[in-house]
């Protein structure tokens, strides 16, 4: 006999609700944060350890928290946009 699993559907949740839930986890554990918000038990651990890289300057509606390719040559890239603004006036 074979088991079927559900199959959650994709969700993305805002900055509030992730530090809401980091908070209910800090509390009460992953395990029950997980059960109390019908969330994913490894989802919950993953925000907890990456919340403390995230900013307080970070928009509180945004979604994307340190999402995107990091830049390899930060310094080049910030001449460029420089170079490019400067071109445009």
């Amino acid at each position: 006999m074979v088991r079927q699993v559900a199959k959650r559907s994709r969700n993305s949740y805002s900055v509030e609700q992730k530090k809401e839930v980091i908070i209910y986890a800090k509390e009460h554990g992953w395990n029950k944060a997980a059960r109390h918000f019908n969330l994913d038990k490894t989802m919950v651990g993953c925000w907890v350890n990456t919340s403390t890289s995230w900013t307080a300057e970070v928009n509180k509606k945004s979604k994307w928290i340190d999402s995107g390719r990091k830049a390899f040559f930060p310094k080049a890239e910030e001449k460029l946009y420089t170079w490019v603004i400067e071109q445009r006036k």
